[in-house]
């Protein structure tokens, strides 16, 4: 090889070796699109919408199981970026007036009378994540398990004074949305219908509407 020939082949070779450190430190940085957190937990308020009576029996007081008083709290193990498993805990909590009482003919409600209602729900299921490039997931959920509720319906003196607790079968079926705030943080909202398949002469279900706003870390 001519001693010209040399410094190009040395500058050659130097240009190829900068390339490849540079390709490889390029690599290195840019995000894996197989990249997903594995775990994910939410809290936040949740309340629930019904418009529905509650039996005890042969009387039947207005108000349902309504609340705008709760937590959501889940737990979701992501298995790819677009399927994971959530475990799921909620608590709504209401002390109201009811409405109309009915026994067996509906009349308008004392003003005192108090109607203290608890949902529990236990669920779990399938999450499935339509995550993309920017910074808004969308994502729905199908959820079953085990729904504790308790109801007591109270009127001055020893009138009346009624009390029931139920477990019984549940369901949560809807999704939200993530906007994500930084890299370890989302803002989300969901909505689901939540019945819960309670035995009782007021029709054996209950119709809920569930709304939760709160915190994903991931």
């Amino acid at each position: 090889m001519s001693q010209s020939n040399r410094p190009r082949m040395s500058s050659l070779l130097v240009c190829v070796l900068v390339l490849m450190c540079s390709a490889r430190f390029a690599l290195a940085q840019a995000p894996n699109k197989d990249d997903y957190p594995k775990l994910e937990f939410f809290a936040g308020y949740s309340a629930l919408g019904e418009n529905k009576i509650i039996s005890f029996g042969s009387l039947f007081a207005g108000g349902g199981y309504a609340s705008t008083a709760g937590f959501e709290t889940s737990l979701i193990r992501n298995f790819t970026r677009h399927i994971g498993v959530k475990a799921d805990f909620s608590a709504h909590f209401s002390t109201k007036r009811p409405t109309t009482i009915c026994n067996p003919t509906c009349t308008t409600a004392p003003q005192d009378s108090r109607l203290k209602t608890r949902v529990y729900d236990f669920l779990a299921g399938p999450e499935f994540k339509a995550r993309n490039s920017t910074r808004l997931t969308p994502f729905v959920y199908a959820l079953g398990g085990l729904a504790h509720t308790s109801a007591q319906f109270t009127t001055p003196g020893p009138t009346f004074n009624l009390k029931q607790h139920n477990n019984s079968f549940a369901m949560a079926l809807g999704g939200g949305l993530d906007l994500r705030a930084t890299k370890r943080m989302s803002i989300r909202g969901s909505i689901d219908y939540n019945p819960v398949f309670i035995s009782d002469s007021a029709g054996g279900r209950h119709d809920l509407v569930r709304i939760s706003l709160g915190v994903l870390f991931h």
